[in-house]
């Protein structure tokens, strides 16, 4: 393994050490200080719930974990959403950003662009069949109402009134932190997405529970999750070889880092909160650590998830 991440660990328990910059990890989160990247993120959620059937025309629709700005909520209100929820645990947006990035959101939905490949954003799942403006979803009288100047201006203004909270009838609610399931009223949410974000939640049976109670019968949950180290490791899933002494070491007191739960732990608490999956979407990886350097707590998981770097995974409310 990497001897950064241990140090960096340690560090979190010596105050004067947060002086040493390479040792800090006050970064961003990434990708959402692009509105290109945050176009593409919600497209590929949108048109994998209607190739699976699913409904695409979400009212109010929810984010974990929107980082560096509210980018991908924010196409969700361009699409059509009348409210958004945005839940962090650590504030990373700024309210000039997101005004910045709505901006290029409008241009890109104006010129029905089409949705940044892989090509552009490689890292970026779940993959499509095709990349073109989906414009059987996004018809025209659908983006003539929610690319309404009126519905703009508004927006603007839910922006500008971002950090002195919602205001009333504000299409956008930004919390954080979030603990407490109650900060969104039950069975009012149509759709709950996140990306690359539920490999880091340490309560993830109590966030599939929240989910759950956000969600109203029928809502879709949409989650592309990353199992991989991080970089923590020197392979992508050496992280299941480390000890929980070694790991908690490099988990120091950071308020969170990866929770190491391979694929089938979050079916598993999917299908225990009453959601039925409609589909996981897994990338495979065999070049990784073998099973004979796994540590003890993960030498019996399964080949399929000792093999998943990533997967997408849909699930409806039941």
């Amino acid at each position: 393994m990497r001897i950064r991440p241990i140090l960096g660990g340690i560090k979190s328990y010596i105050p004067w050490l947060s002086s040493v910059k390479w040792l800090s990890s006050s970064r961003g989160t990434g990708g959402t200080i692009s509105a290109r990247y945050c176009y593409s993120v919600w497209l590929r959620h949108l048109c994998l719930a209607q190739d699976y059937g699913l409904p695409t025309q979400p009212a109010v629709i929810a984010e974990l974990g929107p980082g560096d700005s509210i980018g991908s909520g924010l196409a969700g209100l361009l699409t059509g959403s009348q409210k958004y929820y945005a839940l962090d645990v650590v504030e990373y947006t700024t309210t000039k950003r997101n005004r910045a990035i709505f901006e290029e959101l409008v241009g890109l939905f104006a010129d029905r662009a089409d949705i940044p490949d892989e090509d552009e954003f490689p890292d970026v799942y779940p993959r499509l069949r095709s990349y073109g403006f989906p414009s059987e979803i996004l018809t025209e009288e659908r983006l003539g109402v929610s690319l309404d100047a009126a519905k703009l201006e508004r927006i603007r203004q839910d922006l500008l009134d971002m950090p002195d909270g919602p205001q009333g009838g504000s299409a956008i609610r930004y919390i954080c932190p979030w603990y407490d399931s109650a900060v969104i009223e039950p069975e009012t949410v149509d759709m709950i997405f996140s990306q690359a974000v539920l490999e880091h939640v340490e309560e993830i049976d109590a966030t599939c529970r929240a989910m759950r109670r956000w969600l109203k019968t029928g809502g879709v949950m949409s989650h592309q999750i990353d199992f991989s180290s991080h970089n923590i490791t020197e392979t992508w899933n050496g992280h299941w070889s480390l000890s929980d002494f070694t790991w908690r070491l490099i988990k120091g007191r950071k308020r969170f880092l990866i929770n190491r739960e391979p694929l089938s732990t979050h079916v598993e608490l999917l299908k225990k909160t009453g959601c039925r999956v409609v589909c996981v979407l897994p990338v495979t990886d065999t070049g990784g650590t073998q099973r004979s350097r796994l540590a003890r707590r993960y030498e019996h998981i399964s080949d399929e998830d000792l093999t998943t770097k990533s997967a997408h995974i849909l699930a409806v409310k039941e």
